[in-house]
């Protein structure tokens, strides 16, 4: 029933490993290197996530990938809205095409209700937030390139992830 694709959780995991505005641009080989994510496929994401604002992509002898933001302002709304686009905001819960707000399927308001809470939680849930869920390759990646774990500082808040599927 959730919305979000696996590439939207490739996407968290990737941009864990890049550097807030201004740092040092990260590789793409080495992020593919860190999260398992296939380079060719980890660079059409990149792409769509330069395209969207998210990430800064320069290519080159300097070149590489850093976040177009801090992490602290790139919701998981962002990320979604990114890679899977907002057309499922619209579509009937069961697939009906003929529900409308005017002929509603029996399940329409419970699926208005719920898409509003969704979209609340992704709208408060920042990629800071994402990086608290430990993952032991971005970890060691973050740590081998002297990056902060983005998760010091606030160990009392604990975002879930429950909305991040594996579809």
């Amino acid at each position: 029933m959730l919305p979000l694709s696996q590439t939207t959780g490739y996407a968290v995991r990737a941009m864990q490993c890049l550097q807030e505005p201004g740092g040092h641009p990260v590789l793409v080989q080495e992020v593919a290197e860190c999260t398992g994510i296939p380079r060719s496929y980890l660079s059409k994401l990149v792409h769509k996530l330069a395209k969207k604002g998210l990430v800064v992509a320069r290519r080159g002898h300097h070149g590489g990938v850093v976040l177009a933001r801090p992490a602290t302002e790139i919701t998981l709304e962002d990320l979604s809205d990114a890679i899977d686009g907002v057309a499922w905001r619209n579509r009937c819960l069961m697939g009906l095409l003929g529900c409308t707000d005017a002929a509603p399927c029996v399940l329409h308001e419970f699926w208005h209700e719920t898409l509003d809470q969704i979209l609340a939680r992704l709208r408060s849930v920042t990629l800071a937030d994402l990086s608290k869920n430990h993952d032991p390759g971005v970890e060691r990646f973050r740590t081998n390139h002297g990056l902060a774990n983005p998760w010091d500082g606030e160990p009392d808040k604990e975002p879930s992830l429950a909305l991040v599927g594996h579809h």
